[in-house]
C-alpha cells in the first residue's frame, strides 16, 4: 500500500513538479489522498469486522438450533416427551 502510495506521489510530484509552489500542492494533495484511502481502508476494515461478527451469531444460533432439534428427536426419555 505505501509503495502504491510513493508511486502516486512519484508521478505527481514529476508531473506538476515545475516551481516549488507546485510541488508543495501536488505533495499536500497526495498527502490528502493517502489520508483518505487510509481512512476508507479502516471503514472497510470495521464493517467487515461486523459482517464477520454477524455472520458468527448467525452460525452459532443455526447450530444451536440444530443441536436442539437432534436432542428433542433422539430423546427416549418418557418424562421429557410423553
Amino acid at each position: 500500500m505505501r509503495f502504491l502510495i510513493a508511486l502516486v506521489a512519484a508521478a505527481a510530484l514529476g508531473t506538476a513538479a515545475c516551481t516549488p509552489a507546485d510541488q508543495n500542492a501536488a505533495e499536500q494533495d497526495v498527502n490528502q489522498a493517502a489520508d483518505e484511502t487510509g481512512q476508507a481502508l479502516d471503514q472497510a476494515g470495521q464493517e467487515v469486522g461486523a459482517a464477520a461478527d454477524a455472520t458468527g451469531e448467525a452460525i452459532e444460533g443455526a447450530t444451536n438450533d440444530a443441536a436442539n432439534s437432534v436432542a428433542n428427536a433422539t430423546d427416549d426419555n418418557e418424562n421429557t416427551h410423553p
